[in-house]
């Protein structure tokens, strides 16, 4: 079920930020729609090497589950 409640720290529209998993940075990718709750649609900008890097291209778009990630923003829109 999807819900509307904004997290902290929510992720915002158009910006780009790198996205960790479980210590392990994966990628940068572009928020492209972020209505509160849980998850966010992104698309891949950069992927950075780690062990999972052949998961994951440029361009992908994908829903993410903001719970299971960390991200931090970029300073720039990349």
């Amino acid at each position: 079920m999807k819900h509307t409640h904004i997290l902290k720290d929510s992720p915002e529209e158009g910006k780009v930020y790198t996205v960790e998993y479980k210590g392990s940075e994966l990628y940068k990718a572009k928020v492209l729609e972020y209505q509160g709750g849980c998850w966010a649609k992104i698309r891949i900008e950069n992927v950075l090497p780690s062990p999972n890097e052949k998961m994951y291209k440029q361009g992908q778009e994908f829903d993410l589950k903001l719970g299971y990630y960390k991200l931090y923003e970029n300073s720039g829109t990349e």
